[in-house]
C-alpha cells in the first residue's frame, strides 16, 4: 500500500513538473529572442558629471554572465556607464530595432554617434525586481552598411557596473518578443495582483469554522505576502537606500517561507507536534537572517557581504521551503486517492515557480527541454493570477461541499422527521385504539354498575322474595316496573349524556308524560334551561334522572295530587335548578325519613349537587341543585 502511494505520489511531481516546464518553455521562447546576447564581453567607459571619462574609467570590460547580463565590479565611480557595442549591418534598408531584456537605469540610446532615444523612457515596472523589456526602433537613415557603432548610455548605481542582454536584428521579431515578455511581465502581474486581492477579500468575508481557522489564516497570510511583493518590488518606485530595498526584500521572502510552510503543514494534516516544530525551526533560521542583516547594517566593512549573503539567504529560505512542500501535497493527494487534485496541482506548479525564481537568482537554471534556452523570465509575478484562481478554486470546493453536506443532513433530517412522523402517527393511532377500548370498557363497566346497583339490586330483592313465598302478583308486577325503569333510565343517561342537560329532561319528560297521564294527573313542563348546555357526563346523568324518577314516583304514589310539574331553571347562586312538584297533601311521614329519600340525597350529592324537600299539606316539591359548568 505505501509503495503504491509512493509511485502514484512521484506520478503527480513528475506530472507537474511536466506541465511546468512545458508552460516555461513556451513562455520563454515568445518571449526570448534567438541570438540574445552572443557576445562574451563588452566595453564600457565611466563618465562623469561632465561627460568625460573618470579616472581609470576607460576601456573597461563587463563579462557575460548569463541572464544577469554584462557584468563587472565597479572599478572606478562616476555619473555613467556608456557601452559602445560594434554590429554589422547587411541592407541598411531593412528596418532594425534594438531589444534589452531590461530596460532599467536606461538614459540614452545613440547609432553611429546620431541618438536614437533621447530620454529616459517611462516605465511601468519601477520596483527593485523589475525586468521590464525595452525596445527601440533604429531609423534607417542613421545605418551604414557593414560596421555600425551602438552606443547605449546608463545610469551608474551600486556595487556593479552592468548591462542587460540585448540584441540588434529584425523589428518585426523582437516586437514580437517584446510585446510577449511586456505581457508575461507587466500585464499578467498586475492581473495577479487583483486576482490575488480578491482572493485575500474573499478568504476574509468567509465565516470559517474553527477547525479551519489556522489554516486558513496562513493561507491569507501567503497570499497577502505574494500580493504585496510583487505589488511593491515590482510597480511602485525603488527605495533610494539599497538598506531599505534590501530589508522590504528579506522581509517579504521570510513572510513568504513562513506563511507557506505552515499552510500547506495545515492543509496536508501534519501533526500538531511536527507543526509546532516546523514553525520553530523556520523561524529561528528568520531571525538568524534578520540578525545577520542588522549586523551588516552597524558595520560598514561588513555590509557588502553580510547584505549580499542574507538576501540570497532568505530567497533560498523560500526555495527550501518550497521543496518539501511540493513533495507533502503530491504525498497528500496520493494518500486521499486524488482527492483536491486540480487545486494542490495548481498550488505545486505555484511553489515549483517560486522555487525556481530564488534559485535562479544564485544559478543559471535552463530548461530541461532546451540546453541553451536559460530560465529569463521572473515566473512568481507570473503566476499570481494561477495562485489566486488555484485558491479561489478551493474555496468554491469548500464551498460547495459544505453545501453537499447541508443538502445530505437536510436529506437525512427530512427522512428521519418522516420516519419519526410515521412512528407517532402509529403510536397515536395504537394510542387512539387504546383509548377507545378503555372507554367501552369503563362504559361496560358503567352499565355493570348502574344495573347492579338499579335494576340488579330490584331483581335480586325480587327474587328473594318469591323464594320466601311471602309475596303476591301485585308486588311482583311493581318491582318488574320499577325494574324496567331503570332500564330505561340507563338506556336515557347514555343516549342523552352528550346532548346537553336540556335534551337530557326533554327524553325524561316524554317518557313519564305517559305515566303521569296514566294515572289521570296532569303533567305541567317548564324548561327554562338553554340548549347545548353541557351535561355532567352519562354516569351523574344516570344520578340526576334516578332522583326525579323517584320524585316522581313517590307523587303519584302517596301524594294524592292532580298535577306534576318539572321545572329547571338557573338561579343566580351559579347552579342549575331542577323541580319535581304536585299540589298533593304532602307526604306520608313513613315516606319523609324513609331510605328513599336518604338515597336521593346521596345520589345528589354524588353528582355534586344539593337536594331540597319540601312536603306540605299544600303539596310537595323536590328541588336538585346542580353546579352550572359554564357559570
Amino acid at each position: 500500500m505505501m509503495a503504491r502511494q509512493a509511485i502514484l505520489a512521484l506520478a503527480l511531481l513528475v506530472l507537474s513538473q511536466l506541465v511546468f516546464w512545458t508552460m516555461v518553455t513556451v513562455a520563454e521562447r515568445q518571449a526570448r529572442p534567438a541570438d540574445l546576447s552572443s557576445r562574451p564581453y563588452v566595453v564600457f567607459d565611466v563618465l562623469g558629471e561632465d561627460g568625460m571619462p573618470v579616472p581609470g574609467g576607460e576601456g573597461l570590460r563587463a563579462t557575460y554572465e548569463g541572464t544577469s547580463g554584462y557584468r563587472t565590479e565597479a572599478i572606478a565611480q562616476g555619473d555613467t556607464d556608456q557601452f559602445s557595442i560594434l554590429f554589422q549591418v547587411s541592407d541598411p534598408q531593412q528596418q532594425l530595432a534594438l531589444f534589452m531584456a531590461i530596460r532599467e537605469n536606461l538614459k540614452e540610446v545613440k547609432v553611429n554617434g546620431i541618438t536614437v532615444q533621447p530620454d529616459v523612457p517611462l516605465q511601468e515596472l519601477q520596483g527593485a525586481v523589475t525586468s521590464e523589456p525595452a525596445y527601440f526602433l533604429l531609423p534607417a537613415n542613421v545605418l551604414q552598411q557593414g560596421t555600425n557603432l551602438l552606443t547605449i548610455s546608463k545610469s551608474h548605481s551600486g556595487m556593479v557596473s552592468a548591462l542587460p542582454e540585448f540584441t540588434v536584428g529584425p523589428a518585426a521579431e523582437l516586437a514580437e518578443a517584446y510585446r510577449w515578455k511586456s505581457r508575461y511581465l507587466v500585464d499578467i502581474p498586475l492581473a495577479g495582483v487583483a486576482i490575488l486581492a480578491f482572493t485575500i477579500a474573499l478568504c476574509l468575508a468567509v465565516n470559517w469554522p474553527a477547525e479551519d481557522r489556522a489554516r486558513m489564516g496562513w493561507l491569507i497570510g501567503f497570499l497577502v505576502s505574494c500580493m504585496l511583493f510583487t505589488g511593491v518590488m515590482s510597480f511602485l518606485p525603488q527605495p533610494e537606500s539599497l538598506s531599505v530595498t534590501g530589508g522590504l526584500v528579506i522581509a517579504f521572502q521570510l513572510a513568504i517561507a513562513i506563511s507557506l510552510a505552515m499552510f500547506v503543514a495545515w492543509d496536508v494534516g501534519l501533526a500538531a507536534r511536527w507543526r509546532d516544530w516546523l514553525l520553530r525551526g523556520i523561524t529561528a533560521v528568520a531571525v538568524g537572517l534578520v540578525a545577520t542583516f542588522i549586523t551588516g547594517l552597524l558595520n560598514a566593512d561588513w555590509f557588502e557581504m553580510l547584505f549580499t549573503e542574507t538576501v540570497y539567504g532568505s530567497l533560498k529560505l523560500v526555495a527550501l521551503a518550497c521543496i518539501p512542500a511540493i513533495i507533502s501535497l503530491c504525498w497528500a493527494c496520493a494518500a486521499n486517492k486524488g482527492e483536491r487534485l486540480l487545486e494542490r496541482m495548481i498550488l505545486v506548479i505555484c511553489l515549483t515557480t517560486f522555487a525556481v525564481d530564488r534559485l535562479s537568482s544564485s544559478w543559471d537554471i535552463y530548461s530541461p527541454f532546451d540546453r541553451t534556452l536559460p530560465i529569463s523570465l521572473y515566473w512568481s509575478p507570473i503566476v499570481g493570477a494561477l495562485l489566486g484562481l488555484g485558491m479561489i478554486l478551493s474555496i468554491a470546493r469548500q464551498a460547495s461541499e459544505a453545501r453537499q453536506v447541508v443538502v445530505r443532513s437536510n436529506e437525512i433530517l427530512a427522512a428521519r422527521l418522516t420516519e419519526q412522523d410515521a412512528e407517532l402517527a402509529r403510536s397515536y393511532e395504537s394510542q387512539k385504539h387504546m383509548r377507545e377500548r378503555q372507554v367501552m370498557l369503563e362504559e361496560r363497566q358503567r352499565i355493570v354498575r348502574d344495573m347492579h346497583d338499579g335494576i340488579g339490586g330490584q331483581l335480586l330483592g325480587l327474587m328473594m322474595q318469591l323464594r320466601g313465598g311471602d309475596v303476591d302478583s301485585k308486588q311482583v308486577e311493581e318491582g318488574l316496573q320499577a325494574s324496567m325503569a331503570d332500564l330505561r333510565l340507563i338506556v336515557d343517561s347514555m343516549d342523552s349524556a352528550e346532548d346537553g342537560i336540556a335534551e337530557t329532561l326533554r327524553s325524561f319528560e316524554h317518557r313519564v308524560r305517559p305515566q303521569v297521564e296514566a294515572a289521570g294527573l296532569h303533567f305541567a313542563v317548564h324548561h327554562g334551561l338553554p340548549d347545548g348546555l353541557p351535561g355532567p357526563g352519562a354516569r351523574p346523568t344516570l344520578q340526576v334522572l334516578r332522583v326525579l324518577q323517584e320524585a316522581v314516583t313517590n307523587a303519584l304514589r302517596h301524594a294524592g295530587a292532580r298535577t306534576i310539574s318539572l321545572d329547571s331553571r338557573r338561579v343566580g347562586d351559579g347552579n342549575l335548578l331542577i323541580a319535581i312538584m304536585d299540589d298533593g297533601s304532602g307526604l306520608p311521614a313513613t315516606i319523609a325519613g324513609g331510605r328513599g329519600l336518604a338515597s336521593m340525597r346521596s345520589r345528589a350529592a354524588a353528582v355534586g349537587g344539593i337536594l331540597e324537600i319540601a312536603s306540605t299539606p299544600a303539596g310537595t316539591s323536590v328541588c336538585l341543585r346542580l353546579p352550572d359548568t359554564q357559570a
